[in-house]
């Protein structure tokens, strides 16, 4: 009986963790094309930049840097977070904001 329960719990602690992996990335796959399509313009990954990447700058590891309460601030509004900010807000949905808010949270 207690080889049965050692065995369920290791096994609700498994599925625990994936449960809670998988909502962590929900949304990245989209949040990946909209970076591509409203984003990379002027910002780069891993080397691959945009044509005015000289002036958004970076994003490798900044998943790693910040937490997304901030990155959806910060996305939604940037002066609100660095009011030095030179990029200008984007006009996302709510659904979008989250989706670019994963893929970033991604970058480590």
């Amino acid at each position: 009986m207690r080889e049965t329960k050692g065995i369920l719990w290791v096994f609700a602690t498994l599925l625990g963790v994936t449960l809670l992996a998988s909502f962590a990335w929900a949304g990245s796959d989209e949040g990946k094309a909209l970076y591509e399509q409203k984003c990379k313009a002027c910002h780069s990954i891993g080397g691959d930049a945009g044509k005015m990447a000289h002036l958004g700058g970076k994003l490798d590891g900044v998943g790693a840097r910040r937490d997304a309460a901030w990155l959806k601030a910060y996305l939604a509004d940037p002066k609100s977070k660095v009011p030095e900010a030179k990029m200008p807000k984007v006009s996302l949905a709510e659904q979008q904001l989250d989706d670019l808010v994963a893929y970033v949270l991604t970058l480590k």
